[in-house]
C-alpha cells in the first residue's frame, strides 16, 4: 500500500491523474451542456474561411475586432478533419478541440503551482481549475479565451523557468520561447496583452523583480506574430479597417461604448444577476475576488519568481474589476483572470503560512472545501442539459411544413440558422406581419442581455398573443420558444401602431 501511494504522489502521475479528471469533465456534455452561443457560430464560420485560405470576414466586411490566432487553429483541424456543415454544426464540431485545450490548460497549471509553492498546493489548484465550472462553460464552447488562456499561462511557465537560470544562452533561448508564446496569446486575442506585456513591465518597476534586459527580450519577441499579422493586413491593403475597428473595440473594453454585456443593458442589476448565479458559479466568484487580493498578497514575496505571478495576478483582477464596474462586462473576460488567481493563490496561502503558521489547519480546510464545492460545482455543469437552440432547429425542419415562414429575434438565430429557405430576421410585429411570418423563435435570456434584435417586449406580447408549439428553459438562454402567430392579432396590433419596433440591426 505504502509503495502505491508513493506511486501515486509522484509528480508525473499526480498530473496524469489531475489529467484524466479535466478531460472527464470537459469531454462529457460536450454537445449539450451549453447552448450555442453567438460568438460560437461566427468564428466557426471565420475559421472554415481561413479554411478556404481567405480573410476573416462577416457579412462580407472585413473582421478586425479580434486577432485571427483561434480561427488559424481551428482552420487547421476543418482542413485535417475535413470538418463541413452549417455553422452551427462546425461549432459543435470544434468544440472538442477546446476541450482538449482546456485538459492542457489544467496540465500548465499544475506544473507552474508545483514549480512556484510544490506538489500539494499543485493538487488542489489543478482539481479546482479541471473543476471550476465557469472555467468548464468556457472550454465547453468555442471561445477563442481557452487557447488564448492556455498560452498565456504556457508563456508565463516558460519565463518562469527562465528566470530560475543562470545568464547564458539557454536562458535568452528560453525568454525568446516565452515571448512567443506570449506573441500566439496576443494574436489570439489583444486583451491579453494586459495579461502579458504590462505585468511584464510592472516587474520591472516593482522591486526589481525582473530585470529589464529580460522584459525588453520577451516583450519584443511577444510582438513579432502580431507584427507577421499586421503586414499581412498591410499588404492586403485593409490596414484602415482594421484601425477603425480596433478603435471601437477599444472604446467597448473602456466603456465609453457600451454595446454588449450587463452594463450595456439599461436596468440590469448586476449584483442580483451574481446573486442568481451564484449557486451555479459560486467558486468562480470567490476565484476571480481571490485574484487581487491574493495577486496583492503574492507581489510582496521574499522570492522573485512569487513576486512576478503576484503582479500578473493582481493586474488581471484589477482589469476584471473594471471591465465590470465601468467596461465591457462580458463574461468571458473573467477567464484569464480565474487561471491568474488559481496560480497566485497558492502562492498567497504559504506567505500567510509562513507567518502564521497556526492557520495551516484553517487553509487546508478552506482549500479543501473549495475544492469539493467545485467539483460538485463542476458536476452539476457538465450534467445540465441546455441545449435550447439545437432542439428549437431539430423543430422547426421536423415537425413543421418545409415552407413554413419563421421569423427570428436574436444575432444568434440569425447566424446559426441562416441560410435557410423561408426563415428571416423579422424583430418586430411590423416586420413579422410584412413578410407573412406563421412562427417566431425567441430567446428570452439573449433578449433581454442586449444579444437580439427584437425588444423585450416582443416576448411579453407573443406570451398574450401568440400559441407556443416548441418551448425549452435553460441556464444560457432561459426560455427558448418557438410560438405560432395569431394573424388577426397580429394584423390588429400593427394597424393599431403598435408595432414594437427592434432595438437595433437596422430592422423595419
Amino acid at each position: 500500500m505504502g509503495a502505491l501511494l508513493w506511486l501515486l504522489w509522484r509528480p508525473s502521475s499526480v498530473t496524469i491523474l489531475l489529467a484524466l479528471l479535466a478531460l472527464l469533465f470537459r469531454f462529457y456534455g460536450v454537445q449539450q451542456a451549453n447552448d450555442v452561443f453567438i460568438d460560437e457560430v461566427t468564428y466557426a464560420e471565420m475559421a472554415r474561411q481561413m479554411a478556404d485560405g481567405q480573410l476573416p470576414s462577416i457579412l462580407g466586411s472585413p473582421f478586425f475586432l479580434h486577432p485571427p490566432g483561434s480561427f488559424a487553429l481551428n482552420a487547421v483541424f476543418i482542413r485535417l478533419l475535413g470538418l463541413a456543415g452549417s455553422s452551427m454544426d462546425l461549432a459543435l464540431q470544434l468544440r472538442w478541440v477546446n476541450a482538449v485545450l482546456g485538459v492542457l490548460t489544467v496540465v500548465v497549471c499544475v506544473v507552474v503551482v508545483r514549480r512556484l509553492v510544490g506538489l500539494a498546493p499543485a493538487v488542489f489548484a489543478g482539481a479546482i481549475l479541471a473543476s471550476d465550472p465557469f472555467v468548464l462553460r468556457m472550454d465547453g464552447r468555442l471561445m477563442m479565451e481557452t487557447p488564448a488562456g492556455l498560452a498565456v499561462l504556457t508563456g508565463w511557465l516558460i519565463v518562469l523557468q527562465a528566470l530560475g537560470q543562470s545568464p547564458g544562452r539557454r536562458r535568452v533561448l528560453l525568454e525568446v520561447a516565452g515571448g512567443l508564446v506570449f506573441g500566439l496569446a496576443l494574436v489570439t486575442k489583444d486583451m491579453t496583452v494586459m495579461f502579458t506585456v504590462v505585468p511584464m513591465l510592472a516587474a520591472v518597476l516593482w522591486r526589481r523583480s525582473l530585470q529589464p534586459l529580460t522584459a525588453v527580450r520577451v516583450i519584443a519577441c511577444t510582438l513579432v506574430p502580431y507584427l507577421v499579422y499586421l503586414s499581412v493586413i498591410t499588404s492586403a491593403g485593409l490596414l484602415p479597417d482594421f484601425v477603425d475597428q480596433k478603435a471601437v473595440g477599444v472604446l467597448r473594453i473602456t466603456g465609453a461604448m457600451q454595446m454588449t454585456g450587463f452594463n450595456s443593458v439599461t436596468g440590469t442589476d448586476l449584483a442580483g444577476r451574481l446573486v442568481e448565479l451564484s449557486g451555479r458559479f459560486g467558486t468562480s466568484y470567490i476565484l476571480l475576488a481571490l485574484s487581487v487580493v491574493s495577486g496583492a498578497l503574492a507581489a510582496r514575496s521574499r522570492v522573485h519568481i512569487r513576486r512576478v505571478v503576484g503582479l500578473y495576478s493582481f493586474i488581471s483582477g484589477l482589469v476584471g474589476t473594471y471591465s465590470v464596474l465601468f467596461g465591457a462586462a462580458e463574461e468571458q473576460f473573467g477567464y484569464c483572470v480565474v487561471l491568474a488567481a488559481v496560480v497566485s493563490t497558492p502562492v498567497a496561502a504559504l506567505m500567510v503560512l509562513e507567518r502564521r503558521y497556526s492557520a495551516r489547519r484553517l487553509l487546508v480546510s478552506a482549500a479543501g472545501l473549495m475544492t469539493v464545492v467545485s467539483l460538485a460545482l463542476g458536476l452539476q455543469a457538465r450534467l445540465a442539459v441546455d441545449d435550447g437552440l439545437l432542439r428549437a432547429r431539430d423543430f422547426l425542419t421536423t415537425r413543421l411544413p418545409p415552407d413554413s415562414k419563421v421569423g427570428l429575434t436574436t444575432v444568434t438565430g440569425e447566424f446559426a440558422l441562416l441560410p435557410h429557405g423561408n426563415w428571416e430576421v423579422d424583430p418586430s410585429l411590423k416586420s413579422l406581419r410584412a413578410k407573412g411570418a406563421e412562427y417566431v423563435l425567441t430567446q428570452g435570456r439573449q433578449l433581454r442581455e442586449g444579444y437580439g434584435f427584437a425588444a423585450p417586449e416582443l416576448v411579453e406580447w407573443l406570451q398574450a398573443n401568440a400559441e407556443p408549439v416548441y418551448s425549452f428553459t435553460g441556464p444560457t438562454s432561459g426560455d427558448t420558444v418557438v410560438w405560432r402567430l395569431d394573424r388577426s392579432k397580429l394584423d390588429a396590433a400593427v394597424e393599431a401602431g403598435h408595432t414594437i419596433p427592434p432595438v437595433t440591426g437596422g430592422y423595419p
